[in-house]
């Protein structure tokens, strides 16, 4: 397995996942969307390998799809777009801990989430 493969993994590990999940479910319980404001996130699945982590993905197509669950009982199951801004690939072509990249929990705001194709994207830093 390429070197940089293996460190793309490292940035996306369970650690990064867990985080995530609490970082969405609080994000969310933060906004002043009326519907989103009730919904939280139950997990986030580690990025399945694939062909995403390659030098073209993390460096001109800028994401990774993974599975996340969101919703009022966080079960449905979402299809996340992460968009990795500068830090997020510089950290992860390194194999670095990629949650300095997140946004602000009390500013951020989703990137598009589409509740009735069960799809979001979320822009890191």
């Amino acid at each position: 397995m390429p070197d940089y493969i293996a460190n793309v993994q490292k940035s996306f590990d369970t650690s990064f996942c867990q985080l995530l999940e609490y970082h969405l479910s609080y994000t969310m319980r933060n906004s002043t969307d009326k519907v989103l404001k009730y919904f939280w996130c139950d997990g986030v699945d580690e990025p399945i390998i694939n062909g995403q982590f390659t030098d073209r993905n993390i460096t001109t197509i800028n994401k990774v799809v993974i599975r996340a669950w969101f919703g009022t009982s966080g079960q449905d199951r979402y299809q996340m777009t992460i968009k990795l801004g500068r830090c997020a690939r510089r950290k992860a072509l390194k194999g670095e801990d990629i949650s300095v990249c997140l946004p602000d929990v009390e500013t951020a705001t989703w990137d598009d989430m589409d509740r009735s194709n069960y799809s979001v994207s979320l822009q890191l830093n």
